[in-house]
């Protein structure tokens, strides 16, 4: 996310008392930004596709040498191939395994005393790509600063395509059934529980945080609310409002056993033999290189990577369970509100950046299937144009809306107004 505009920027310290002292940058009197903040350890080596590893308690924000952690430049991203950002300003480059990185902007004013709304903000690219801290359009030092905003930003960096999504048997065997995949929303929910303990130290208030998302990002935050229902042990709420632009409502995602042929496939690609161990594959998989694993994604037939029904993180029966009064429940007792956008030509991004490789139905059906399992990819192509009346007076009491005009400075008038066009502006 960087500005465009001319501000009069400084240096400034923020305390965290016995967590440490981070430097920030103040952008006149209007705005701060504390840029690649460390919420988790670095998921590298051994600790690739392994759930997320909090930060010691005894952690400290510093530099070594008792000075305040620099939190002024923007850290790597999750590695990827298919997505064009600028330099990094720190950290190993553009690209890096170790990406757990957050990115805070607040208004100005004493933390101490503040209680400022927080928006948790999850970017999209289809779980294959993107970006926490270089979205053009979407500043929030400009919608603090211009836009007059009174509130936290925090954007979310984590774990995406192959190195989030790699999924299988093989990886809840070795982890004894403690993860199977789905390792970005681990990611994210590790980030939104370091926001619960600590945004209040940047002036947050604790009881006012909007879970917010584009494209994947709304899938996640979807992902994430469901977690938090279903999941075992003391009800716990991180947030209390969420809101989904684009691609708000999934289908059930694939199955453990539907993702084994990708599975096989990237080992094959590896040359690493069939008959190997869970174990022996994934500690032979652990030895590529990053690099090696990013060139290796476009000549996959399964080449996308995304969440899977993994009965840890995320549930069977999804649909099921959201029109069930249990979901109803969850949802009243905790106090949630939702907000859902669409928008009016959705299709037009998939037919330009991810349209089948050839105008056949086969072609239509391979390319739904890298996103969702061959029975619901059946379905929706049987059921594709289906009135969808007899379920209107559900919605009737849902907050959404529907955007059909977009500024030709954002695509040319004949994309209509395509997935993810409902981003935000505000500069």
């Amino acid at each position: 996310m960087g500005n465009t505009i001319s501000y009069d920027e400084k240096a400034y310290d923020l305390n965290l008392g016995d967590k440490g002292k981070i430097r920030g940058i103040q952008f006149d009197q209007k705005s701060r930004r504390y840029a690649g903040i460390p919420y988790a350890l670095p998921p590298t080596g051994n600790y690739r596709w392994r759930k997320p590893r909090p930060l010691p308690s005894s952690y400290t924000y510093a530099n070594g040498k008792d000075g305040p952690f620099d939190a002024t430049q923007f850290k790597a991203i999750c590695p990827q191939k298919t997505f064009h950002v600028g330099k990094a300003e720190g950290g190993d480059g553009i690209y890096s395994e170790d990406c757990l990185f957050m990115n805070i902007w607040t208004p100005v004013g004493d933390e101490k005393t503040s209680k400022w709304p927080v928006m948790l903000w999850l970017h999209g690219g289809w779980f294959q790509m993107g970006d926490p801290s270089q979205d053009p359009g979407m500043d929030p030092t400009e919608l603090i600063s211009t836009g007059g905003l009174n509130a936290i930003v925090v954007a979310i960096g984590y774990r995406l395509n192959i190195f989030g999504f790699l999924a299988g048997e093989a990886l809840l065997e070795e982890s004894q059934g403690d993860s199977a995949g789905n390792f970005g929303l681990w990611d994210q929910r590790m980030a939104a529980e370091w926001v619960k303990e600590n945004i209040s130290l940047f002036g947050g208030d604790l009881n006012n945080i909007t879970l917010a998302g584009r494209s994947a990002g709304a899938y996640s935050v979807e992902a994430q609310m469901l977690y938090e229902f279903r999941k075992p042990g003391p009800k716990t709420s991180l947030y209390r409002r969420v809101f989904m632009n684009s691609n708000a409502i999934p289908a059930q995602p694939k199955s453990l056993q539907e993702t084994k042929p990708q599975f096989e496939e990237v080992c094959r690609l590896f040359n690493i033999d069939e008959e190997d161990s869970a174990k022996e594959k994934l500690a032979r998989l652990r030895q590529v290189t990053t690099q090696d694993l990013v060139e290796a994604i476009p000549k996959l037939e399964h080449h996308t990577f995304r969440p899977v029904t993994d009965h840890l993180f995320i549930h069977s029966n999804v649909m099921e369970y959201l029109r069930s009064q249990d979901f109803a429940h969850e949802f009243k007792s905790r106090g949630y509100k939702i907000l859902i956008g669409e928008v009016a030509n959705e299709e037009t991004l998939y037919s330009v950046y991810n349209s089948p490789t050839e105008p056949s139905l086969d072609a239509l059906k391979m390319q739904v299937m890298n996103y969702y399992s061959p029975q619901v990819s059946e379905r929706v192509i049987k059921r594709y144009g289906a009135p969808a009346s007899e379920y209107l007076e559900d919605w009737k009491r849902v907050f959404a809306y529907r955007l059909s005009f977009i500024d030709e400075k954002v695509a040319p008038k004949s994309f209509g107004v395509a997935h993810a066009m409902d981003k935000p502006f505000w500069k």
